[in-house]
């Protein structure tokens, strides 16, 4: 039987991408066991950015004006989160990669994990749906399902970071407003819901079932988690080491220089008087940004796909594809989607459920839409 080491925690912007490094780090390197985290964040509300969200989609000067605090995540992959207390409570598991399931298979399964728990608990319509959704079913057929939890994967240096984590409670209406004033998500990302606000289709815990043991819930999902590699739970703590690398990590994951990892405003600085840019979004099953810088040959310059997806190996998976269009003709269809299709035959690279295609779409939105870089707007 595995040891899987247990702990409880609770994080901060800066803190958060750090421990997730320190683990990725001490794991890969056989310095640490596998380990499921049982984390909440720190009373001020928190947003957050995924590893390859574009850093424009916070409005930095209404967060300060609100008060809001904000980061990007180091590990897992996907879109945009708001934390506060014990309001979502996360299940994060590290551990080394053995070849048994792919990336969507470990989303599902920690999916499945978070679902189960909440039947077991009583929440008998509680289920998982692919994409990393966490829902309750509706009452009468073809009514709407309810997320109430998310499920994600990411991959670093041979390790996995698989989590699922439960909404426990939300927000009053005046704090999903200032959530909607600070991130500024593209309008694509509602073409799909019958929303246009952050708040979504999410429900939680304490509405739908406000007497059902938050505790027991948790428990059970790390045990199934940890089961992932066969093991069980038990109660540890990090190392000293350990904490000494997440306080050194923390200054870089707490700076503008690691938020502004992806970032348009950055990639267009660097365009020449005579380039075009665009700046355009499309949603398939996850949105995808993409940010193009187009000399005037027609050639793309640079590029940077953005947004929320899954995908393996960490960071390279994105910085791969944005590689791959430079230099394309930007109206060659052909040309751009081969220069896609090749990173995605690659056998290192996986995004679960998303097709080459679906960035080829915003390149050829991104074409009618270039304007010389001075005159550059976001809507």
């Amino acid at each position: 039987m595995t040891t899987v080491r247990q702990l409880e925690l609770e994080v901060a912007p800066s803190t958060y991408p750090a421990v997730e490094r320190t683990l990725v780090d001490a794991i890969a390197a056989d310095e640490a066991p596998p380990t499921v985290m049982h984390w909440t964040f720190d009373d001020d509300l928190f947003l957050e950015l995924g590893p390859v969200e574009d850093a424009s989609l916070i409005d930095r000067e209404a967060a300060a004006a609100a008060g809001v605090n904000y980061g990007r995540r180091y590990n897992v992959s996907g879109g945009t989160g708001f934390f506060q207390g014990d309001n979502s409570p996360v299940l994060y598991m590290f551990f080394k990669d053995r070849g048994e399931h792919t990336m969507t298979e470990y989303i599902d399964l920690a999916g499945e994990a978070m679902a189960k728990s909440l039947r077991d608990a009583g929440v008998e319509d509680a289920v998982y749906r692919d994409g990393g959704d966490v829902e309750l079913a509706p009452d009468e057929p073809g009514g709407q399902f309810g997320k109430i939890g998310v499920s994600g994967a990411g991959y670093q240096d041979g390790v996995w970071g698989v989590f699922t984590n439960l909404i426990n409670w939300t927000f009053e209406p005046e704090v999903f407003g200032t959530i909607d004033e600070v991130l500024q998500l593209p309008k694509e990302k509602f073409e799909d819901k019958e929303t246009d606000s952050a708040a979504g289709r999410m429900t939680s815990l304490q509405d739908e079932a406000p007497d059902v043991d938050l505790e027991a819930i948790v428990a059970e999902s790390a045990d199934n988690l940890a089961s992932l590699v066969g093991g069980e739970p038990e109660p540890g703590s990090l190392t000293e080491q350990e904490l000494d690398t997440i306080d050194t990590h923390a200054e870089y994951y707490g700076s503008d220089e690691w938020f502004e990892k992806y970032s348009t405003a950055r990639l267009f600085e660097t365009a020449d008087d005579d380039d075009r840019v665009a700046e355009v979004a499309y949603k398939g099953r996850k949105l995808i940004k993409a940010s193009v810088v187009v000399g005037a040959d027609g050639t793309i310059q640079s590029a940077q796909f953005t947004g929320d997806a899954f995908h393996k190996p960490g960071f390279g998976a994105f910085e791969r594809l944005s590689t791959a269009v430079k230099g394309e003709a930007i109206e060659d269809d052909d040309a751009l989607l081969s220069a896609l299709e090749t990173e995605f035959d690659a056998d290192d690279f996986e995004m679960p459920w998303l097709p080459a295609t679906d960035f080829l779409q915003p390149l050829k939105r991104a074409r009618n839409n270039l304007v010389p870089v001075a005159d550059f707007q976001r809507d």
